[in-house]
Parts: structure tokens; C-alpha cells; sequence
């Protein structure tokens, strides 16, 4: 997903939290708030993206080629499709992958968000798209639960 202006913030929040609490002497404590302001805001991108699914509309496209980022090691599918009121939309998948699923030229089902065509994805992948801020709020609730019983035995 984008990298947004909200997300920029809440990092810079995080970097000023930790960088307080660590004066005062409460570095675990700032850690774990941390965790829950960043919790927050990846239920929200789980939220807008659930959001996104259940209004996207079905249609085929077909895979035109592969963008790679700019180490290589991961590609994106290029895909174009028409959308429900004609127009023709050319769009990056939001999902990386590390080898090329897809044959160039292959037609495949997809669907998108009709508020911002641009916004895709194959047809049974939607978990793709929350998977990792699941586990984030998994593994990382595990670790500040973990941090938190640890920081109240050692008082």
C-alpha cells in the first residue's frame, strides 16, 4: 500500500514517543504505545481495504508485464482491463510477489474499485491484501503482551 502523509506522521509520533519515554526512564512503556498507536493504524488500512473489496466490481484483465522495485528481487504485475463504464485502465498490482505468476498476455480475473480503478487485485487474493498487517497486530500484540507481564515482574 502507499506510504501516506497520515502514516508519516504516526511515525514521527512514534519516533518523538520513544525518544521521550526513553528520557524519562520508560522506554518499555513507550514501546508498547508505540505498538498500539501503529495498531491503530494498520486496523484502519485493514478497514479501508475491506471497505475497497466489498465495493470492488469483477472483470477480466489481461497481464501486460511485470515492474520490478528497484533491487530486483520482488515484481508487480501490470495489468490493463476496461472498467464497468468503458474506460481503459492500466494499473500496477499493489501485491509483490518474487517470480512472475502470471504469463504476459494471460487473461485473468481481477477485481477493482470503481471509486479508483487503480486499486486491484486477482480475484481470490483479497487476503494478500491484509495479511500482513494481521500479523503485525498478531506477533507484535504477542511481544508488547510478553514486554508488558515481563516489565511488571521485574519491579
Amino acid at each position: 500500500m502507499k506510504v501516506t502523509k497520515t502514516d508519516m506522521m504516526l511515525a514521527a509520533l512514534s519516533m518523538a514517543l520513544l525518544g521521550v519515554s526513553f528520557h524519562f526512564g520508560m522506554l518499555l512503556y513507550g514501546g508498547i504505545a508505540v505498538y498500539l498507536i501503529m495498531g491503530g493504524a494498520f486496523f484502519a488500512h485493514i478497514m479501508s481495504i475491506r471497505s475497497r473489496i466489498e465495493r470492488s466490481l469483477p472483470t477480466y484483465g489481461t497481464v501486460t508485464g511485470f515492474a520490478t522495485e528497484s533491487r530486483g528481487k520482488q515484481v508487480f504485475p501490470v495489468v490493463e482491463f476496461t472498467t464497468e463504464v468503458g474506460e481503459e485502465i492500466t494499473a500496477t498490482s499493489l501485491l509483490a510477489d518474487t517470480e512472475e505468476r502470471y504469463l504476459a498476455g494471460a487473461e485473468e480475473m481481477l477485481c477493482y474499485d470503481p471509486r479508483d480503478p487503480q486499486f486491484f487485485y486477482f480475484a481470490g487474493q483479497e487476503d494478500k491484501l491484509t495479511r500482513g498487517y494481521f500479523r503485525f497486530l498478531v506477533f507484535g500484540g504477542v511481544i508488547a503482551v510478553a514486554l508488558f507481564i515481563t516489565a511488571q515482574i521485574l519491579k
